[in-house]
């Protein structure tokens, strides 16, 4: 079996079973298992010892075991748990349909761009914490999607935030999850200590560049001999694209 159809399989399975909690069958909000309201609620305990609004105990338990699971396997979170990580990936893989010969952004935009979660997680933090309100139900394509644009949303501008992030993820891949995602932003200091991280064999590498063409976030395996780029998510697409055996490996390394 591909590692893309078991990876797929594990990421639907889990997409079902917060839709099961958002409809309301589960015994917690599906919103209790969202990490960062661990680190919307760091404030809140910090200055009153009360979580705030609908957070609780499990979005800070949850906030630190993927900190862990990011030290050990970077941000495998993200390529294999994460629903929007799998639905900004589809889009992306759909926009390819729609639009084979998209253009590629430049790295030097690239990374720029990248630059914009941190001023989101700035935002997203600062407005919850002043408030003791979580500001960022209205602009979160988690809450908005699995709430069904529910309280906390802004009507016609939670639609149109939604509208523009699906138009970006058909355009450029990982649209949200590389630019505007404030926990990608969380994630981005441990993940460049990750101990698990894809490894290439430069000496037997043909430099066919297939691996370049598959990584969903353009970070260009074929540069790396040790992939410690802090958006690599362990999807293994690079991997599993390679041509050749035993060129790239996933390993435990520093």
């Amino acid at each position: 079996m591909k590692i893309r159809t078991i990876r797929y399989i594990l990421l639907s399975v889990i997409s079902i079973l917060v839709l099961y909690s958002a409809l309301g069958f589960g015994k917690r909000s599906f919103e209790a298992y969202c990490p960062f309201g661990g680190m919307e609620s760091i404030w809140g305990l910090f200055k009153s010892g009360e979580f705030s609004c609908a957070l609780g105990p499990l979005n800070l338990s949850m906030l630190i075991a993927v900190l862990i699971l990011t030290v050990i396997a970077k941000k495998s979170f993200c390529g294999w748990i994460c629903p929007i990580g799998f639905l900004s990936e589809l889009g992306g893989r759909l926009g390819s349909k729609i639009w084979p010969k998209r253009p590629e952004i430049g790295a030097k935009l690239n990374g720029i761009l990248k630059l914009l979660r941190y001023p989101a997680l700035i935002a997203a933090l600062y407005f919850t914490y002043r408030t003791g309100e979580l500001i960022l139900r209205g602009y979160d394509p988690f809450y908005i999607i699995f709430s069904g644009f529910g309280h906390g949303t802004l009507g016609l501008i939670s639609y149109i935030v939604l509208g523009l992030l699906v138009i970006g993820s058909l355009v450029i891949p990982m649209f949200f999850c590389r630019y505007l995602c404030p926990l990608g932003a969380v994630f981005d200091p441990f993940s460049r200590l990750g101990l698990i991280k894809l490894t290439r064999d430069a000496d037997s590498c043909t430099g066919c560049g297939e691996c370049d063409s598959a990584c969903p976030h353009q970070l260009k395996p074929q540069r790396w001999k040790k992939i410690r780029h802090r958006d690599c998510t362990n999807c293994l697409e690079c991997l599993e694209a390679c041509p050749e055996k035993e060129v790239m490996d996933l390993k435990i390394t520093i």
